[in-house]
């Protein structure tokens, strides 16, 4: 008898890509919901009359794996959605892009429905209205903004790639926003670094540091209460799985290793920046796996590749260019060149890891790689952070 994939692995039989962004709630930069978009092989959308894929009735026991919250917007092919309202009840919210087509006949419970301004008819009145930002100039927006208040309960604005857009955004009072501005730095690369920032540099300086012993690198994690308790309670969580309780940070660096405890201390100490979106913390958990996840394909160091994806958030995290942070910072080498440059076989995975979340599919199309294997890792990847995060934020 074959063995019955769990839901989650089904979601890895996809041969096409799956991606996925959250919405923020413009005014507080938390996140409302997790936007999935369903893509060929090349990154274009399905056509109408895709195949539905079997694990189709089973996403809404699927996206708990992907997603903590409670709603979700989902993109995808018109075939597909009569096997989504086939699906058990659940208690997730979930939004259809309608992206043209037509409402179903008849009511449907737990689904609600977005269409995207252009598209819509004067009689609209979707629930949620997708604004896509890089397509209309601040005149048109603001000529509309009045009429897309009136017909439609929730305005959400995608592609808001920079700060100028997020304060745009923020200024007209969206609902909900998507796209990378908050994985880029300010633009101003002269103003002062926050208190909180310097004391984190500080730490990192001391935890990258090529030169220090287990005994140094106990004393320093010692030395900062909270990041000592937080890296015992997750290395003593369901997450580790560890065989018995680890009780303190040398006993620690014993069982992992000098380099993983270093790597996951700073992974916290950059989870303890407060004036960033919780998001952010997940990104570079995100990068980081997937790096790890990919490095076998180009031969690169599994450490070191996992330290590129991590790192590689800093310059958002700080508002500096990664160059005058990585200054500040004793790297080696060639987690400099990884970062700064993409050279080497860490850059090579960092590079594929970085397209594929922005969604460049024409720079992913040049990846050594085949693209199933990529988007196998990034599935992998979103459900080793989410469930990490859980662990972090409990």
């Amino acid at each position: 008898m074959a063995e019955q994939k769990v839901p989650f692995e089904l979601l890895k039989t996809f041969s096409g890509l799956i991606h996925r962004q959250p919405q923020f709630v413009t005014d507080k930069l938390d996140v409302k919901s997790y936007h999935l978009n369903f893509l060929n092989k090349h990154g274009e959308p399905l056509d109408d009359d895709a195949p539905v894929p079997k694990f189709l009735e089973q996403l809404p026991d699927i996206l708990p794996a992907i997603s903590d919250r409670q709603q979700a917007l989902l993109s995808i092919p018109e075939s597909w959605r009569e096997a989504l309202y086939k699906s058990h009840d659940t208690n997730l919210s979930l939004i259809l892009d309608l992206n043209g087509s037509d409402y179903p006949s008849d009511d449907k419970k737990n689904f609600s429905f977005a269409k995207h301004a252009g598209l819509v008819n004067d009689d609209d009145h979707s629930n949620t209205l997708l604004i896509d930002m890089q397509r209309l100039s601040p005149q048109v927006f603001t000529e509309h903004l009045p009429y897309w208040r009136q017909n439609h309960q929730i305005l959400c604005a995608t592609n808001v790639n920079d700060h100028d857009g997020y304060e745009f955004c923020k200024t007209h009072a969206l609902d909900l926003l998507q796209g990378q501005f908050y994985t880029v730095p300010l633009a101003n690369d002269n103003h002062k670094i926050p208190l909180s920032a310097q004391v984190l540099m500080t730490l990192l300086v001391k935890l990258q540091d090529p030169e220090v012993d287990a005994e140094d690198l106990a004393v320093t994690i010692n030395k900062d209460l909270s990041l000592s308790y937080k890296l015992l309670r997750l290395i003593n969580s369901a997450f580790f799985g560890l065989p018995r309780e680890v009780d303190n940070i040398k006993q620690a660096i014993v069982m992992l290793g000098h380099k993983k405890i270093k790597t996951w201390a700073s992974l916290l100490s950059l989870s303890a920046v407060d004036n960033k979106p919780n998001e952010l913390r997940i990104v570079a958990m995100t990068r980081a796996r997937m790096c790890e996840l990919l490095a076998k394909y180009y031969k690169a160091p599994t450490e070191l590749s996992f330290a590129a994806g991590l790192f590689s958030t800093l310059d958002a995290l700080l508002d500096k260019t990664l160059a005058t942070v990585l200054g500040q910072l004793p790297l080696s080498p060639e987690l400099s060149e990884a970062l700064l440059h993409k050279s080497g076989p860490a850059g090579q995975v960092l590079r594929d890891v970085l397209n594929y979340e922005k969604g460049d599919w024409l720079a992913l199309g040049a990846s050594p790689l085949p693209v199933e294997i990529i988007a196998r890792s990034y599935l992998d990847a979103i459900h080793w952070a989410k469930e990490l995060n859980t662990q972090l934020v409990d």
